[in-house]
């Protein structure tokens, strides 16, 4: 039977892997779980190692605090985190319903197959579960709702090369379009893209930058780079481009055209594709015509850490100006990485 009442599924999704348009098209609400900075992360080192990354042990941590406001869990494989997290989740967090939502690491003829596969063991579980229908066309429903979200982020996106929007504007939004229900996150964005427009023009006492490597989750950050004069107007961030970069086909089977779009969307550290990722902040660079790029990783996150040497030597050698810095999971500020931005800034 259809649902007619609007539940939470909630996501643990380190990159932007988890299918939400399958969650939709069952009737329930997808929300991502960020985790807060600004909590401690005592509930979550019961069960994990401290040296484990903070950002997954903050997820973990609201997970344990609201998972009984959720109708189920997805985990979404994405690094090494979420494989852990869902051995872990199993036997201490408590929910109805979690399930493992496997990914491929590549892009080719054979990871189309195996998508489509874990997206149909996906749809059966949840209607299993919750005695729901997930049918063809409202898969494609759901795709289209998608792709009209993403159409207004690319909009909105648009206007930070353009006009004075702030860093912590730009990532509210990008949150709330990952955490509403979709309709209420168009909405948002249509407001937000309205008052935008009536800004005056991009600061000339501001940088602009492309912001790459692990996902930013708090408004702090942004707010510190934007304190330095920095404004970021192009990303690959699952929280920013990567997320609406590309757009799902409407045009054939809804679950080969999902399959095959999660596998298009720009590539983060995790999986196999340095050449597209680096094809990708190339032509965003080329594109806008900014100069400088701040890479940054999360203190445990690895695969940004790793791939940042490659790729930031990569744009290096194309003649941009590059800071790498590896910072704190806080909301307080972060004096080393102010230090950092302020010499990267009188390099002019």
């Amino acid at each position: 039977m259809e649902k007619n009442h609007m539940e939470t599924i909630a996501y643990f999704d380190a990159s932007h892997d988890m299918p939400e348009e399958v969650i939709a098209a069952a009737g329930f609400a997808p929300y991502k779980i960020l985790g807060d900075v600004r909590a401690s992360n005592d509930p979550a080192d019961r069960y994990l190692p401290a040296f484990f990354c903070p950002a997954a042990r903050s997820i973990m941590t609201e997970a344990l605090a609201r998972s009984g406001q959720w109708a189920g869990i997805v985990v979404a494989q994405g690094c090494n985190a979420t494989n852990r997290h869902y051995d872990v989740w199993k036997r201490h967090v408590p929910t109805p319903f979690l399930h493992w939502f496997n990914t491929p690491l590549k892009d080719d003829d054979a990871a189309v197959r195996f998508m489509k596969s874990e997206l149909w063991r996906l749809m059966d579980a949840i209607q299993r579960h919750f005695d729901v229908l997930v049918t063809g066309e409202m898969l494609a429903r759901a795709n289209q709702e998608s792709n009209r979200l993403k159409e207004r982020l690319r909009v909105f996106a648009g206007l930070r090369a353009e006009k004075d929007m702030t860093n912590r504007e730009y990532l509210s939004v990008m949150i709330k379009s990952m955490t509403l229900p979709k309709a209420e996150a168009i909405r948002e964005i249509d407001a937000a893209i309205d008052t935008i427009s009536n800004r005056g023009p991009f600061p000339g006492d501001k940088v602009k930058v492309l912001l790459t490597g692990s996902d930013v989750t708090y408004p702090e950050l942004m707010d510190q780079i934007d304190e330095a004069g920095f404004r970021v107007v192009r990303d690959d961030l699952s929280l920013g481009e990567r997320y609406f970069a590309n757009r799902i086909s409407e045009s054939g089977d809804p679950v080969e055209c999902l399959a095959r779009y999660y596998l298009s969307i720009p590539k983060p550290a995790t999986k196999v594709g340095l050449r597209q990722r680096l094809a990708y902040l190339e032509g965003a660079l080329a594109q806008s015509g900014i100069k400088a790029v701040i890479s940054q990783n999360l203190k445990f996150c690895e695969p940004y850490a790793y791939d940042a040497v490659l790729v930031n030597n990569a744009l290096k050698s194309r003649g941009y100006r590059v800071l790498h810095v590896e910072r704190e999971y806080t909301a307080a500020p972060d004096n080393p990485l102010a230090t950092r931005l302020a010499a990267f800034a009188e390099m002019g």
